[in-house]
């Protein structure tokens, strides 16, 4: 029998197995996915599906969904941003008018929204597509900037 030889991996063989780990770890550190718990975004998102969520992802513009920590009970939560700081309200006969939707507002939510219209920069305005099961931000109102998690990634986003 002859001796096995063992050869130790070069220097040059390891180069892309630490550049893979390097980009994985990265990749990694900016993403999350997160298990929708509720009804409030259907039909866009329904409970039960997983998303995943770009962390830290920066500007989050009307029409975006994104993840953040409610203003009541600080759980996560995913709703779509319909006005921020650069966006003023429409509200017609009672509803506000985006272009991502409409959504009907109680005497009191209405009154929110105009007491709040001055609200601090990079805070939004954010409500779930399925308006009659979603407690939001007609509740609740403007989301601060430093509760956002992040950016919900659909199909066809890119960041």
């Amino acid at each position: 029998m002859s001796p096995r030889r063992c050869s130790l991996p070069t220097f040059r063989s390891i180069i892309p197995i630490l550049f893979f780990t390097a980009a994985l770890i990265s990749v990694g550190s900016k993403l999350m996915l997160i298990k929708v718990q509720e009804n409030s975004m259907a039909p866009t998102l329904f409970d039960g599906q997983w998303v995943v969520v770009l962390r830290g992802a920066g500007r989050i513009d009307p029409g975006d969904i994104a993840v953040f920590t409610s203003p009541l009970d600080h759980q996560l939560v995913i709703k779509r941003c319909v006005l921020n700081s650069e966006t003023n309200p429409v509200i017609e006969h009672g509803w506000l008018i985006t272009p991502w939707g409409r959504w009907y507002l109680t005497g009191s939510q209405w009154d929110r929204i105009y007491i709040e219209n001055g609200h601090p920069d990079g805070s939004l305005f954010m409500v779930g597509d399925n308006q009659f099961q979603s407690f939001d931000s007609r509740t609740y109102g403007y989301v601060p900037s430093k509760n956002l998690i992040g950016k919900v990634l659909l199909p066809g986003d890119h960041g």
